[in-house]
């Protein structure tokens, strides 16, 4: 095998791997993190799975704040309606 063809493959295994590790971890994280409904994480995991590189950068920008901000929402008022205060 001529080595300009195994340096090609190994830059094509390369990028395959930077472009598919975030939709993994992508994928992880909505697993795993508190969502208020299963409705948010079912749209998350559709847009991730559906749009591999893209949808996996769109949820770590923004859907990934969003549902901690979210989430932390919803503790706290639980939290407060189980105390009875505001």
């Amino acid at each position: 095998m001529d080595t300009g063809v195994i340096l090609r493959i190994l830059l094509l295994v390369g990028v395959f791997i930077l472009l598919f590790l975030p939709t993994v971890w992508a994928i992880r994280d909505i697993a795993y993190r508190g969502f208020p409904t299963l409705k948010n994480k079912v749209i998350w995991f559709a847009v991730v799975t559906l749009l591999p590189p893209i949808g996996a950068f769109v949820y770590l920008a923004v859907g990934r704040s969003r549902a901690s901000e979210i989430a932390e929402d919803v503790e706290a008022q639980e939290v407060n309606s189980e105390t009875g205060s505001e």
